[in-house]
């Protein structure tokens, strides 16, 4: 029996959805939402954000929260990711370095703070009192990928205390996490984002970080895929719409 051949652009469209292909040669994924990558202090403010933009623009937003130095990490290895929000300018230029970027703009500032533990607040009043309060533990974010991580270890050497201190650090994965282990107990104090601090009715604001004793604290936006939609999400967090809802929860209009 002879049999029967399929006809060769039918071939042709088979394979390329065994393939995973689409006939556009489009990914898969093309269409399935605009992919944020955004610090984890960002995570209250964005998520009102998110659902003002897909109300308003029908879209759906994809959104992967996390400590700027991973999502630098996972975008330059090819994750799927249209915006990038970062606690960090050099998380962004670390991205612009892999050619991965289309266009940043320093979008908002944060303050670094100490808090503690309302029962340990009353032993800390600024911060010169980090070395002499007898904690037990002081929290603060991994200084290789944790932002918040980098600019209170530039603090603390600035104000020469990192090496009187650093036995009592235990590190967090992103900030919030630096801020949970304040809330549960199990550090003393720690050293997070103003903004972050002011969600939490569980831990005391000491003090802001020394003036000039690190960094200014900007977060850039990149754009890291060109497509219209992409772009347009861009461009909307830098309205005074959104601004305003980042202002609503603490942060700064970049200056």
């Amino acid at each position: 029996m002879m049999k029967r051949q399929l006809p060769t652009c039918a071939c042709a469209l088979l394979f390329m959805i065994l393939a995973g292909c689409t006939p556009s040669g489009t990914s898969p994924e093309a269409d399935d939402g605009i992919h944020v990558m955004a610090a984890a202090s960002l995570t209250d403010a964005l998520t009102k954000l998110e659902s003002m933009y897909e109300e308003q623009t029908g879209e759906t937003l994809v959104m992967n929260y996390g400590s700027s130095g991973k999502l630098r990490q996972q975008i330059n290895e090819g994750a799927p990711a249209d915006v990038f929000l970062s606690a960090s300018v050099a998380d962004m230029e670390q991205v612009a370095n892999a050619d991965n970027l289309v266009d940043s703009v320093n979008l908002l500032e944060n303050k670094l703070v100490l808090v503690a533990a309302p029962e340990v607040a009353d032993s800390l009043s600024e911060w010169d009192d980090l070395t002499s309060a007898q904690l037990r533990s002081l929290a603060i974010g991994q200084t290789e990928t944790v932002p918040a991580g980098q600019y209170a270890k530039q603090s603390l050497e600035t104000l020469g205390m990192w090496d009187q201190l650093e036995e009592s650090f235990i590190f967090g994965s992103d900030v919030r996490q630096v801020l949970t282990y304040v809330e549960t107990g199990n550090a003393d104090a720690g050293l997070v984002y103003q903004t972050d601090a002011e969600t939490s009715d569980q831990v005391t604001i000491v003090a802001e970080a020394p003036e000039h004793s690190h960094e200014p604290i900007y977060y850039p936006v990149g754009l890291i895929n060109d497509n219209e939609k992409a772009r347009h999400f861009y461009e909307w967090l830098q309205t005074d719409e959104a601004l305003a809802v980042f202002e609503d929860f603490g942060f700064l209009g970049a200056s």
